[in-house]
């Protein structure tokens, strides 16, 4: 599994294209991608591109942009079973007259949980990219979410997979990354709720970062998207 000799090339008037302002970012992820094809994540479908061919570096540009705009919560279309109901008042002492409003209420709860990880990435990119970090959008890269190139001679790449909660990783997600240098970072523990910004191992960034701009951050993300709805 090898990328095409131009590949650089290709990436760099592919994302040209697309979005100007993100060209020098995908060009240094398919440069580190050239170097470590096993680290590519293979696209989904029966006629997708092969990892390394052109269409495959034109179609993860498409990616790697599209999932940079913002996302909004989508209302969920599941339909809550009935029994649900029966136990929350035969058994919790829920108010029949109040179950209807739970139901919705954890619902909404649930699609809100499931943002919280795509906007700490969001959050981390703000900071992070600046500072040299690439956001591998799109999950172009196999268990990574950001990329640091080689900052002076004989340095490696730097490679980093964020999650939101301490037993957020499936165990998939886990085996990619036994033998690697996939450094792991975290933002709260489950089981107490404790926060692990103290830890993120940038050192000079975790300075920077906080829960405090994080929410700071997930608000003006979601004035800004119900202000272009108005």
């Amino acid at each position: 599994m090898t990328f095409i000799e131009n590949a650089e090339q290709v990436a760099r008037g592919a994302m040209r294209e697309i979005s100007p302002d993100l060209v020098d970012k995908f060009v240094s992820l398919i440069r580190f991608l050239s170097l470590h094809p096993d680290a590519a994540s293979a696209l989904r479908g029966k006629f997708a591109p092969l990892i390394g061919t052109e269409e495959y570096v034109r179609r993860q540009a498409r990616a790697f942009s599209q999932a940079r705009n913002p996302r909004a919560p989508k209302p969920s279309a599941t339909v809550p079973d009935e029994m649900v109901s029966v136990i929350l008042v035969s058994y919790f002492g829920i108010e029949s007259a109040d179950v209807d409003r739970i139901k919705k209420e954890h619902l909404l709860s649930m699609n809100a949980e499931n943002m919280v990880g795509d906007l700490l990435e969001r959050y981390l990119a703000s900071v992070l990219e600046p500072e040299g970090w690439i956001w591998c959008s799109g999950a172009v890269v196999k268990a990574v979410d950001f990329i640091k190139p080689p900052v002076s001679t004989g340095s490696g790449w730097r490679l980093l997979q964020v999650k939101n909660r301490d037993n957020s990783e499936n165990s998939s997600s886990s085996a990619i990354r036994t033998g690697t240098n996939i450094e792991k970072w975290f933002r709260s523990f489950s089981k107490t709720g404790s926060l692990n910004w103290d830890a993120f191992p940038d050192a000079t960034l975790k300075t920077i970062l906080s829960e405090n701009e994080f929410r700071s951050f997930v608000r003006k993300h979601f004035f800004q998207l119900k202000a272009l709805k108005k």
